[in-house]
């Protein structure tokens, strides 16, 4: 007769039940762990691929993804408008019952100067629990965040009410004329067609090594280059004259870059300036305080001027700005020079036609004589994002306590060409120290290891409670 079968339920019948509870978060314990790892073995790789715009070479980039998420059975679709001009698009189904969700990054990196470096710029360092290499905060650690994540659905097959597409874009850098995104979105704009979409463009706080503040970008301002140009009576500089070219327009170029235009509160803008008065800094809570409570007119923009002072990144997010950027004039320091050109670079508030903006900055200048030159937007203005949807709760609930709070950004991105066709965009990139952050664009462009870490973990819970069932 054979011995009676030996089970864990024979000794007490909760027992499997209870190991199944303590092995659970073990393998999720794993799951993270091989998502950490999977980040920044991408990071790495991405960072070693010099695609410096111009001229890009996004390509070689682009087959490394293909190549990584084809391993995991992932497919991937590869767009190219000219050239090594490549983005590449994959795509996780979901059963269809809500709209997909795109995770959007950019492949191309400004150029570096190697001899201004502490570290290769395009050899990825591990150095004082910093990954250094040009791209890992703009915007190669996002890209490998969401690769990782990509390969964690497929990996763990949860079932997915959305479809999730990943969005790895070419030529977001250049600013050229004819643009990558422009082709893409004219020629394959179902592609990337999404209901909601997570982009760069937030600035989260990265303070003592963790995270202390999650600034979802819901709001970014419109990007517009300008000439003037004044042309006068050319002569030798010992007979002075009253039309002397470079005199007015040194007059135009100071009156306008001493004018403020009027302050807006847009709801993003609001929302984060009410989070900021809660938990700021006292002298910069008691002057966001200020200009929320100020009635429109010139008490709150003289509030709003004396915010800016204190904190200038805020104060760009209230008015249209613009900054003087270049000069020219004259060819000999005896030579009344015929013409001189200054060029300044705008900021358009969100939903603000370029069209208002331009009438204005001629009656600021108010000089007949002055001649303009602009390069508008070609793209439709973009009114801020909603922030009641089921992508910023995600957020909030993911972030476990973390203020999170909207964001409006004084720069631009691709979000808005996105956005222009109907998608739901916020910024939501790897948290940065107030010092990582100047270095963006910059010498030594570095992100934490341990902000990288986290943020890979954050995106993939906000990706599960948006498009999982």
């Amino acid at each position: 007769m054979a011995a009676p079968a030996f089970t864990l339920a024979r000794i007490h019948p909760m027992i499997p039940l209870l190991l199944l509870l303590v092995a659970a978060p073990l393998h999720a314990a794993d799951r993270d762990a091989e998502l950490k790892a999977d980040t920044l073995a991408h990071a790495k790789a991405l960072v070693a691929l010099d695609t410096s715009n111009p001229p890009g070479n996004e390509i070689i980039a682009a087959r490394y993804i293909e190549k990584a998420l084809g391993k995991d059975g992932i497919a991937s679709e590869l767009h190219t408008s000219t050239g090594t001009r490549t983005s590449l698009v994959a795509r996780i189904k979901g059963d269809g019952s809500k709209r997909p969700l795109l995770l959007m990054c950019h492949t191309d990196v400004v150029p570096a100067d190697a001899a201004g470096w502490k570290t290769p710029p395009f050899e990825a360092v591990e150095k004082d629990g910093y990954l250094y290499g040009r791209g890992t905060a703009d915007t190669k650690g996002m890209c490998a965040a969401e690769m990782a994540v990509m390969s964690w659905l497929k990996r763990t097959g949860l079932p997915l009410a959305r479809d999730v597409i990943f969005f790895a874009e070419a030529d977001e850098e250049s600013g050229a004329s004819v643009r990558h995104i422009d082709h893409l979105l004219h020629h394959r704009p179902d592609l990337v067609a999404a209901e909601f979409g997570i982009n760069e463009g937030g600035n989260s706080i990265w303070k003592d090594g963790r995270i202390h503040e999650i600034r979802v970008e819901a709001a970014e301002k419109e990007y517009m280059d300008f000439t003037l140009t004044a042309k006068g009576k050319p002569g030798h500089s010992s007979v002075p004259t009253e039309d002397n070219a470079l005199a007015r327009l040194a007059n135009a170029v100071a009156r306008l870059s001493a004018h403020r235009f009027s302050v807006t509160l847009n709801p993003v803008t609001r929302g984060f300036l009410e989070r900021q008065a809660e938990t700021g800094p006292a002298p910069l809570a008691a002057a966001v305080k200020a200009l929320l409570a100020a009635p429109s007119g010139p008490v709150r923009e003289e509030a709003g001027t004396a915010l800016a002072r204190l904190a200038p990144e805020f104060g760009a997010m209230l008015r249209d700005t613009v900054t003087p950027t270049m000069l020219k004039a004259g060819y000999k320091s005896n030579v009344i020079p015929a013409d001189a050109t200054a060029t300044f670079n705008a900021r358009i508030l969100p939903g603000r036609k370029a069209a208002d903006l331009i009438a204005d900055i001629k009656a600021v200048v108010a000089d007949p004589r002055i001649e303009y030159a602009f390069e508008p937007p070609t793209r439709a203005p973009v009114d801020a994002m909603p922030i009641d949807t089921p992508l910023y709760r995600a957020a909030v609930e993911s972030a476990k306590g973390v203020r999170v709070m909207p964001y409006m950004a004084a720069w631009t991105t691709d979000s808005q060409d996105v956005r222009g066709h109907g998608t739901i965009v916020y910024g939501i990139d790897p948290p940065m120290t107030l010092e990582d952050i100047k270095h963006v664009h910059g010498e030594d462009e570095r992100l934490p290891l341990a902000a990288l870490d986290w943020y890979a973990v954050y995106l993939r819970d906000i990706v599960v409670k948006t498009a999982g069932k």
